[in-house]
């Protein structure tokens, strides 16, 4: 399709490149030989024949940086089939979507032909010149996604100069969504196993491998190849139907030129993806004396130790140290309060090692228990203040032009984690009863600091409740938490109490940043970097 083009001429855009095409100037070489008929003048002329040279010879050393430096973004499609050899697809994993704490993980590179696997601490280091041999990267979402994590990870890395990023490419052709939800719509299918993985589940499935659990491991490869290699079939089919709707749809508008090119016009525009004969590899793991060997087709493609894989650990111990070091009692609880007095809130009292976990409904409650266990903090996972300027909660009060988001959702937002602002109507009833329970405690002279679950979990490289409520609780009892509760099964809302609880723990020993202003007062979430 680039021997077609001609918008990386100055002065031609789209509509002058379809004028062109209506007259049979389809190629470059058509271009040369029938330049008289578009009645441009003999300078004009010169510049044109100047830049199909150009191209042709761009083209023939395979020198990217022109088309580069001089085709439209949006027609960067183009150079897909003729420079197939020096495109490479790929997909990332991580521990989370959030660039300012989570890592990568994994990454899945397809060339049409192998593909190779980077894992962290072990040849994750050697994406950057991997890279380096490729013109064009094919990535889905790469642009909000996996390349500003690259970028960040790795800081100077040289991306290829070429990035097509199918999310995008994909709505002009009328296709959007998720990346599984594109497939399906497309007919493209994955196996059983991968079709129920998501990003969020992927980044469990890496944490699994890295506590010994080898099974996950092969199914966190087997979705990333599924993801890598599906890019070339969404790209196949951008190619042709972008073929079909931004050019034979221009040209058969007009019955003269249909006349012209008559019913084979297609093959003026040879809208066939380059073919690949690969085939996805069946994942098996063969455990040597010190590493993994990852086999895909009887062929090895990586060997991992697991060893070498550096695990961001906190311990209970190490924080319980931290607090007495500074003079505090290891003595926290936390509540995860909900929005009415009607449905039970999660209450933890976690003392030393132990997790004494309950449900109880009324704020009287939670006041005579948390009194009862005297702790040094109270840590509660809700709004605890209104948004600077603001004196109500009310939607049709004037105060409401001042906003419904606090400075510190909005910072946990820039670093990617997901936050309710306090005061949409949902959470409303939540944050004024946030406020009321903690004048009543700090009162009776209880500290009170406001948390948030979730962002702790994600901080500690813990799954959400909502992801792997199991996991999260192995994980937080992995710490040295032994738990204790009145019933058989631990409930979501106790186990986001603990995790408020622990965040009592981090404040306690120093370890927490405070995020917000003083006139909202401050959210504390971990700092795993303070010592």
């Amino acid at each position: 399709m680039i021997k077609n083009t001609f918008t990386f001429i100055p002065g031609i855009g789209p509509k002058t490149e379809a004028t062109y095409w209506g007259k049979g100037i389809i190629t470059w070489d058509d271009f040369e030989k029938r330049i008289h008929l578009n009645g441009t003048g003999n300078t004009n002329k010169k510049v044109l024949i100047d830049y199909i040279q150009k191209a042709k010879e761009a083209l023939n050393k395979k020198d990217i940086s022109f088309f580069a430096n001089h085709l439209p973004h949006k027609d960067h499609w183009r150079l897909y089939k003729d420079f197939f050899d020096r495109a490479v697809f790929l997909d990332i994993e991580t521990t989370g979507l959030s660039l300012y704490y989570d890592i990568i993980t994994l990454v899945g590179t397809f060339n049409g032909k192998e593909i190779k696997l980077f894992i962290k601490d072990n040849n994750l280091d050697q994406i950057g010149e991997y890279l380096r041999k490729f013109d064009i990267i094919i990535t889905f979402n790469g642009t909000l996604f996996d390349i500003p994590f690259i970028k960040n990870e790795f800081p100077g890395i040289t991306i290829p100069p070429i990035h097509i990023d199918l999310r995008y490419l994909l709505k002009t052709v009328g296709v959007s969504g998720p990346l599984k939800v594109v497939e399906k719509s497309l007919g493209i299918n994955r196996d059983s196993e991968t079709e129920k993985i998501n990003g969020r589940e992927a980044a469990v499935l890496w944490s699994r491998f890295v506590k010994a659990d080898d099974e996950s491991l092969t199914k966190l490869l087997r979705y990333n190849i599924y993801d890598t290699t599906d890019l070339k079939k969404l790209m196949d089919y951008c190619y042709k139907a972008k073929i079909k709707i931004d050019v034979l749809k221009k040209i058969r508008r007009d019955r003269k030129q249909r006349n012209l090119f008559g019913e084979d016009i297609i093959v003026y525009f040879d809208p066939s993806p380059p073919s690949s004969d690969f085939i996805i590899p069946k994942i098996t793991l063969r455990k040597l004396k010190n590493a993994l060997e990852i086999r895909g087709n009887r062929k090895t493609l990586l060997r991992v130790s697991r060893e070498r894989i550096k695990k961001p650990e906190v311990k209970l111990n190490d924080l319980i140290k931290k607090i007495k070091k500074k003079d505090h009692k290891p003595l926290s609880v936390g509540i995860d309060l909900t929005g009415s007095e009607s449905r039970p809130s999660g209450f933890c009292i976690l003392d030393g090692h132990k997790a004494y976990m309950s449900l109880l409904k009324t704020d009287e409650e939670l006041i005579a228990e948390t009194l009862k266990a005297n702790p040094a903090v109270v840590s509660i996972d809700s709004p605890l203040s209104l948004p600077k300027g603001r004196d109500c909660a009310s939607d049709a009060c004037e105060c409401r032009n001042l906003g419904i988001t606090r400075e510190c959702e909005r910072i946990l937002k820039k670093r990617g984690i997901n936050v309710y602002p306090c005061l949409i109507q949902s959470m409303q009833k939540l944050t004024l009863r946030g406020m009321n329970l903690t004048k009543a405690l700090e009162e009776k002279g209880i500290q009170v600091i406001e948390s948030y679950p979730g962002a702790a979990q994600d901080i500690l490289g813990f799954p959400r409740k909502r992801v792997d409520l199991k996991a999260l609780e192995i994980d937080l009892f992995n710490m040295g938490i032994k738990p204790y509760s009145d019933k058989e099964v631990i409930t979501h809302d106790e186990i986001d109490a603990l995790t408020s609880a622990l965040v009592g723990y981090f404040y306690l020993a120093g370890m927490y940043e405070a995020i917000g202003n003083p006139e909202e007062k401050y959210l504390i979430i971990p700092d795993l970097k303070r010592k």
